[in-house]
């Protein structure tokens, strides 16, 4: 099979591992997913028991990862996250049941998530940031997450927390900013910004709202 037609048999399947990521542009990841498709292609061996196309599944994925690592800015989506703090919890639940950690099998099992999905959330989340990371603030300084967000362990928490913020608008952003990260009160985030004090408390309660209602999600 020539490679333009292997590439759209496998078209949907590139496409649905490509929205596991975001921040990413869809053309590059779905070039990338291309890529280990054709490498999959060449490597599979037809006398395997595994399918051609979890055989693959690796492969595409494995690309795009590469490419989102590249970036050093790499995010899931809500489900992969809250999948994460699951697995995380059950671990703890298990470990307490049967005295020891239990195996990635026997969390799938629990769980009853597919081994494959396992791998890829565990995978992801290795590259978050935890609470020893920084946040960039509007004057260029890094502030460590922790004294953004408190000095809480739970590190899923603390990557919705900042994605929540990078889900608002600039202005929006800019208000959260100076308010919470550089501790000015609304009168001096008004004078900062250009704007009347009373529209700095409508964005800022308006963002708050917004906040709440991301993490909820």
């Amino acid at each position: 099979m020539d490679e333009y037609s292997l590439t759209l048999k496998y078209e949907k399947l590139i496409y649905k591992i490509a929205r596991k990521f975001y921040n990413v542009e869809l053309d590059d990841l779905y070039q990338a997913g291309c890529i280990g498709l054709i490498k999959a292609y060449r490597n599979y061996d037809e006398t395997s028991p595994v399918p051609f196309m979890n055989y693959a599944y690796k492969y595409i994925f494995g690309e795009m990862y590469d490419l989102a690592n590249k970036s050093r800015d790499i995010k899931l989506n809500k489900a992969y996250l809250k999948l994460y703090k699951r697995i995380e919890e059950a671990k703890m639940m298990l470990a307490n049941k049967i005295g020891r950690m239990p195996s990635s099998s026997e969390i799938c099992s629990y769980l009853e998530i597919d081994s494959n999905l396992y791998a890829e959330v565990i995978s992801l989340t290795s590259k978050m940031m935890s609470l020893d990371d920084e946040y960039q603030t509007l004057n260029g300084d890094r502030l460590p997450i922790k004294e953004c967000v408190g000095e809480s362990r739970d590190y899923i928490t603390s990557m919705v927390v900042s994605d929540s913020i990078d889900s608002l608008d600039d202005l929006e952003q800019k208000v959260i900013k100076i308010r919470y990260f550089e501790d000015l009160t609304q009168m001096e985030t008004a004078e900062v910004l250009g704007i009347s004090q009373v529209k700095v408390s409508r964005i800022e309660n308006k963002s708050k709202k917004k906040i709440k209602e991301y993490i909820a999600a």
